[in-house]
């Protein structure tokens, strides 16, 4: 049994498993190296409902798109997209998790599904077998109906406040994905040009980076608050 699938015994669902095919690591220039592990789940979110991993994405000239991931120990987690066209920002949240299974598919644990679709408004949830190694879990995505309008150029444009640039790759690092798998990380792609940084929030193991990952982190938590039923806003 493989240490995923050891840690994913205590929790739902831990992000921490994907496909063969991974980005590359890359520098941030906040935290360090990023490994490469760190998208092994969140490659698998994004093909479950048909997007491609944004380092291999192929955006037109002019194309930009942001991928904010929240990952903490609770479920579910968070997706923010972002895309800009001319002078059109849209703007998405997915709601996604990872439910691990020892023998077949039909084992997954089904729990976080029906917590889920009782907290927040979202559409039908997809569903996709992932295999990664010795780990085999069920990658679950659905997409939040935020109430409102949400100002996604505004949105995008706190984001880029807080979040630093990211440019060029590097060797990959030591595997850190245990902590790596936890805090935001903000993916980038203009064109052909990608990046990627990673910053500590208020639930990881290290401590967060002052101004960044807690502030990225209410940020996503607040536009969620605003997909979740009146039911469940009531019994907080």
């Amino acid at each position: 049994m493989s240490r995923l699938t050891i840690a994913a015994s205590v929790l739902l669902a831990i992000p921490g498993s994907s496909f063969a095919q991974q980005a590359p690591a890359f520098a941030s220039n906040d935290t360090g190296l990023i490994s490469a592990a760190i998208f092994e789940t969140k490659d698998a979110a994004a093909l479950t409902v048909g997007l491609a991993p944004l380092s291999r994405a192929a955006l037109r000239k002019g194309e930009r798109e942001v991928r904010i991931w929240y990952s903490s120990f609770g479920n579910p987690q968070y997706l923010v997209i972002i895309r800009q066209s001319g002078a059109s920002t849209t703007g998405r949240l997915l709601l996604w998790w990872d439910q691990y299974y020892e023998s077949t598919p039909a084992t997954a644990d089904t729990r976080v599904d029906n917590f889920v679709r009782a907290g927040y408004d979202c559409g039908p949830i997809s569903k996709r077998d992932s295999h990664y190694g010795e780990d085999r879990w069920i990658s679950s995505v659905c997409e939040a109906k935020v109430k409102g309008s949400p100002d996604w150029k505004s949105f995008l444009s706190e984001v880029e406040a807080h979040a630093l640039p990211q440019e060029g790759a590097a060797a990959p690092a030591e595997d850190e994905s245990q902590e790596k798998n936890w805090g935001i990380t903000v993916e980038r792609k203009s064109g052909a040009t990608y990046g990627v940084s990673h910053y500590h929030t208020a639930l990881s193991f290290a401590a967060p980076e002052p101004g960044r990952g807690p502030k990225l982190q209410d940020m996503v938590n607040a536009l969620a608050a605003n997909a979740k039923r009146q039911s469940a806003v009531a019994q907080h």
